[in-house]
Formats: C-alpha cells, structure tokens, sequence
C-alpha cells in the first residue's frame, strides 16, 4: 500500500513540473522598426542653379538586422500634400530632375521587410533657379524669433523671419496664426518681416507660418512653427 501511494504521488509530481507544452509560457518577442535616417544632400535652404539634383541620406539601423528599404517623398509644400514624386528604393542615394523656378520639400523614412516604419527625418527645403525670362520665386521664410517650439513667459509676443528675392522684388507676407496646427489667415499684405501679438492665452500652444509674395505672381509658402505660453 505503500509502494501505491509513492507511486501515485510521483505522478503528480512529475506532471506538475514538466507542464503542459501550450506555448503560453514562451515569450514573443515584438520587432522593432528601424531607426530614423538622417538627411546629407543637398543642404537645407539651398538656392539651386541646377535643376538635376541628387538627393543622399544615411543609412537607418534594424534592431534584428532586418532587410532596410528607404521611402522617399518630395512635394512641392512642407505639408506634403502636394507630392511631386515619392518611391521605394534600397539605395541611399537618388538622382531627380525637377522643374526651375519652384521650391521644393522633402523627406525620408526606412522600412524593413516587416513592414515597420520609422519616424521621418527631418524635412529640408530647396529652391531651383528659375529661367532667365521668368520671375525667381522668394526664398523660403526663415524663422527668427521666438524660436521653434519654445516657450514664452509674456502674454505677448513679436514673430520675426527673413525671406529674400534673387530678383530684388519687393516682398510681402501673409501671417497665418492659430491654436489649430493649421492656422488661419490673420494678416495680408504685411510689408515688414515682423508682427506683435497680445492678449495670448497662459499655457497654449501657438502655432504659424509665412507666405512671401513678391508682386510677380510668384509665392513661397513656409514651414509650420509654435510656441506656448506659460
């Protein structure tokens, strides 16, 4: 009776160890997306003379050393809703042809063959000389002051950016300002690089863009900014 009982308790104790094989105790694993690639040519704010450009970025990393793919997007506003050209390639490099006179915006993101996406680089700009007969486009705004995504301790506050023409036409800009990230029209035709804002909000979020015009049809649009208040 014994022997019954030891041998029935060494059941137990054997099925209770090795387990049941269902797989709940093994752990999965996520993959991970590639890292961001970072932007080489051409230089951001480039005044081109030609218009057949090579674009150059580096190479994105994969935490599991999975196949890397580079998605690239060129668009003709920092929106990108106005796509020129975009396509997939392994490459780190690729050669466009695009149209003078015109300014341009573009990016880039790695894809590995798990189709994970990594964050954009930065998005850089360019402007393509235009033809002798034509008008050249004011360069795109730059921001002065305050800077981007800082933040402000006054309720106030004066926007300053700088935007030149290759023409020496003189320039005029629109202000696009709001608490929306795409802000509405507030002022037209300004004729100075700068504008004082009062009675902002404590804690908020500010955001704005320029839009140059230099009086013979041609425009530059500018990239989004913010600030907030305290």
């Amino acid at each position: 009776m014994k022997n019954i009982i030891i041998f029935f308790f060494s059941l137990i104790l054997l099925t209770s160890c090795s387990g049941d094989s269902d797989g709940t105790d093994e752990i999965i694993s996520q993959n991970e997306a590639p890292s961001s690639p970072s932007l080489s040519l051409p230089e951001n704010d480039l005044y081109c003379s030609t218009n057949d450009l090579n674009f150059k970025w580096s190479s994105s990393t994969d935490p599991e050393g999975d196949e890397v793919s580079y998605l690239f997007e060129l668009a003709e506003d920092s929106d990108f809703t106005e796509m020129y050209f975009e396509t997939e390639i392994s490459n780190l490099t690729i050669n466009i042809e695009v149209p003078k006179g015109k300014n341009f915006y573009w990016r880039v993101r790695a894809k590995d063959d798990k189709n994970n996406y990594s964050t954009y680089s930065s998005t850089r700009s360019f402007y393509t000389e235009a033809e002798q007969t034509s008008n050249s486009l004011p360069s795109v705004p730059q921001l002065v002051t305050p800077d981007n995504n800082s933040v402000i301790a006054e309720l106030e506050v004066e926007l300053q950016w700088e935007s030149t023409d290759e023409d020496e036409d003189i320039l005029r800009y629109d202000l696009y300002f709001g608490t929306n990230s795409s802000p509405v029209l507030i002022e037209e035709n300004l004729e100075e690089n700068y504008y004082s804002i009062i009675n902002l909000s404590p804690g908020t979020t500010y955001y704005w863009r320029i839009k140059v015009k230099d009086g013979n049809s041609g425009v530059t649009i500018g990239q989004f900014w913010s600030f907030k208040t305290q």
